[in-house]
């Protein structure tokens, strides 16, 4: 679900829900997406926090995946000051199992005094980061790599980021993945290495089939550059499947 729009049929007059008022709602908006047709209404006008645009069912169609590529992100939910973007990614990347605590007969479990809970998975951040430009002091250009900022990092990512693709084929002889970022067709390859055979044999089964290069998905990782910038820019280990996410049209 969108937060950007332009009342417009034009393209000039951009608005962010959040800015917008109740009495815009029912009134019709249009796509932030360059060369896209669909007419936008406004959901929860005049509620900063869960403002949105939502596609008219029956107007034209959105023209590419990335017109609905946000998720509805409620910071209601969310404790901002508790967002450690460093903390939250090395327990995704590298999970541990067995420090996690068995709750037993006559233990009780710490979950930090009941208070609004943490962003926890990378869809959250991700949603968070379609949403807000900072979030407790964090630029999200910082943390998500998508079509939005392409020519930032088109040459290299590096550093723990969420980066958003589509799968391209597998790399011969390897546990890993080629993928296109920041989709199908345009942009540059990066490459996922898996660390088991097994992780990696139950994404390919995902990756692979028909048009799945065209299913967009967002993949966190602590991403290096690659030592042959020809074939792809950077890399990443998946270690968890807490590090990549499917997200739906």
């Amino acid at each position: 679900m969108p937060y950007k729009a332009y009342r417009d049929i034009n393209k000039t007059l951009e608005i962010k829900a959040h800015d917008t008022t109740i009495v815009d709602v029912g009134k019709i908006f249009y796509c932030h997406t360059k060369d896209c047709k669909a007419e936008m209404s406004l959901v929860s006008g005049g509620d900063p926090e869960r403002a949105h645009f939502r596609r008219r069912s029956s107007g034209p169609k959105h023209a590419s995946v990335f017109c609905t590529a946000d998720g509805i992100f409620d910071p209601t939910k969310y404790n901002e000051s508790k967002f450690n973007f460093n903390d939250i990614s090395d327990k995704l990347i590298n999970p541990i199992s067995s420090s996690r605590r068995k709750v037993g007969k006559g233990t009780r479990a710490l979950t930090g005094g009941g208070g609004e809970k943490s962003i926890s998975t990378i869809f959250q951040i991700y949603c968070m980061c379609r949403k807000y430009d900072i979030y407790n002091n964090y630029l999200s250009d910082n943390i998500l790599a998508d079509e939005r900022n392409f020519d930032r990092y088109r040459n290299g990512i590096v550093g723990k980021k969420i980066v958003q693709c589509t799968p391209y084929h597998k790399f011969q002889d390897e546990f890993a993945y080629k993928m296109n970022y920041p989709s199908y067709p345009n942009g540059k390859h990066i490459k996922l290495n898996f660390s088991t055979e097994k992780l990696f044999w139950d994404y390919y089964n995902k990756f692979k089939g028909e048009k799945k290069y065209k299913e967009l998905m967002i993949v966190l990782g602590n991403w290096t550059l690659s030592q042959s910038n020809e074939e792809y820019i950077s890399e990443c280990t998946i270690n968890s499947n807490r590090q990549i996410h499917f997200l739906k049209k």
